[in-house]
């Protein structure tokens, strides 16, 4: 399994899921009645104030523990609501151990109307650093945006962002809604310093026992503005009890003692590869790969660019072909377009280094053909093969030159935006050599020319991508779920074509 899905779910669980608090009296004095305006609001967040516990798993594995404290605190800006997440990753692949700390904090002004003062967080990896912070201002808000020894200010100018918006979907919750009502509010997205849309729909209401006594708990799943699918638990209170990211990764509220027990760790790459009953040969005289994916695990595959998917209603399994001509084409929409030439934060294809590597990259290519030719040649010997050094953000991958494919496809993204060239990173399975004899996790990348989506791999130098790369899905819930099932994943191998 490539770390950067351990990196994404850092940063996800660091990203402003509001985690009530316990139940449990907070240690400051009871408010002063500062607010009639909105007095059960302000009621709401007083008797959440608190510390709960929350184990992290990962394919049903515990690999980390969250920390969430919500309190009220007096300083130079007066007396403001805090909302801390705290907590540790621990990942075993390839015989290492990488442990990642997740921090993030958020402050909201305890006066109506609320107001955001400051959202920081931060991932810390070994000696590499990652840090978003946003600050309120006089003239409205500023961004302060550490990546590696990288410090960037952008001022983001109003931002009309409450602890109301903080915590809509628990505060919606005490108010019971029924079964298929659902709610719009703002969330603060980091990635891009925007406010974005979210969704809640409640999906069911039930009743169980919590310590002997019946509770009533709401099954509630939220999408964001780019598809990402949250599945929540909460208790009538508001509070939560269970978050599941994507199908893959979980945080179950837990008592302190057992959230920060560990699983003993185990091997994530083996974890992760499926093995299959016959050797394929060399991959690269592989023109054509006819497979069959168990249905739990292949249902949400599809078409893509050298994929084609069909499904066998006799027995529900799924057949995929896989070709070396890059047949079905798919083509891009102008959405896509415009968004895989975005510069993000994870994605800082507008930074003078990142644009001036591309530069000097092509420097003498004039097509674009040329140019993604060139830049996967480039990255491919740019980036030393290295499982264990496993930099942060996208300045350690430039500043180390080492890494796995997830740096190698990161940095291709990066480098292909910044030359106007629309570039995403895909997931999948790729064939591991008949030494393995088995297909396992990989990251590749897919690029627009003449108008169609165009699969090339620069970790392992490819224009052209070999018969062997099986795509997941684009959209991110749907891809997790597909690698939640891969511990169980069966693949069948039907027909093999190979040059002549």
């Amino acid at each position: 399994m490539t770390r950067s899905n351990i990196f994404l779910i850092a940063v996800l669980l660091g990203a402003g899921m509001f985690i009530t608090g316990c139940r449990a009296a907070s240690s400051a004095p009871p408010a002063p009645n500062h607010s009639q305006e909105d007095p059960l609001f302000v009621q709401f967040i007083e008797k959440n104030l608190g510390t709960d516990w929350y184990g992290i798993y990962l394919q049903k594995h515990k690999v980390g523990y969250l920390k969430s404290t919500a309190a009220r605190e007096t300083g130079p800006h007066g007396t403001l609501y805090k909302i801390q997440l705290s907590g540790t990753v621990q990942i075993l692949s390839h015989a290492e151990i990488d442990e990642i700390k997740i921090e993030s904090i958020a402050t909201f002004s305890a006066l109506p109307p609320f107001s955001l003062v400051l959202y920081a967080d931060r991932v810390i990896h070994e000696d590499d650093f990652s840090e978003v912070k946003i600050m309120r201002i006089s003239e409205g808000y500023q961004a302060k945006i550490i990546r590696g020894k990288e410090t960037q200010s952008r001022f983001m100018g109003p931002l009309n962002y409450t602890l109301k918006d903080y915590t809509a979907v628990q505060r919606w919750i005490t108010r019971n809604p029924d079964t298929g009502a659902d709610m719009e509010y703002p969330h603060l997205v980091l990635e891009t310093l925007t406010l974005e849309a979210s969704t809640s729909r409640i999906m069911g209401i039930h009743e169980s026992l919590t310590a002997g006594v019946k509770t009533i708990f709401y099954d509630v799943l939220t999408t964001d503005a780019h598809g990402l699918e949250v599945q929540e638990v909460f208790g009538a209170d508001g509070r939560a009890y269970r978050i599941v990211l994507g199908g893959l990764f979980e945080c179950r509220l837990e008592p302190q003692a057992l959230a920060i027990r560990i699983d003993k760790a185990i091997d994530l790459f083996l974890r992760n590869t499926v093995f299959i009953d016959r050797p394929l040969g060399d991959s690269r005289t592989m023109t054509l790969l006819n497979l069959s994916l168990d249905n739990t695990s292949g249902r949400l595959l599809g078409n893509a660019p050298g994929q084609s998917v069909t499904r066998n209603r006799a027995d529900g399994s799924i057949g995929i072909t896989l070709n070396a001509k890059g047949v079905p084409l798919v083509k891009a929409t102008e959405e896509e377009i415009k968004k895989n030439l975005a510069a993000t934060i994870d994605i800082p294809a507008n930074h003078p280094t990142v644009i001036g590597l591309a530069q000097h990259a092509v420097d003498g290519f004039d097509t674009v053909s040329e140019k993604v030719s060139r830049l996967v040649e480039f990255v491919e010997q740019y980036i030393q093969d290295d499982y264990t050094a496993n930099p942060l953000t996208l300045m350690d991958v430039i500043e180390k030159k080492k890494g796995d494919c997830s740096e190698h496809a990161k940095l291709f993204t990066a480098m292909a935006r910044a030359l106007g060239i629309p570039c995403r990173t895909v997931g999948g399975l790729v064939y591991l050599g008949d030494e393995y004899q088995a297909f396992g996790l990989h990251a590749w990348n897919e690029v627009v020319m003449g108008g169609v989506w165009v699969p090339v791999d620069p970790t392992w130098g490819q224009n052209a991508l070999d018969a062997t790369h099986i795509r997941f899905p684009v959209e991110i819930s749907k891809e997790w779920q597909v690698m939640a099932a891969i511990p169980e994943m069966k693949i069948a191998v039907l027909h093999v074509e190979h040059q002549k």
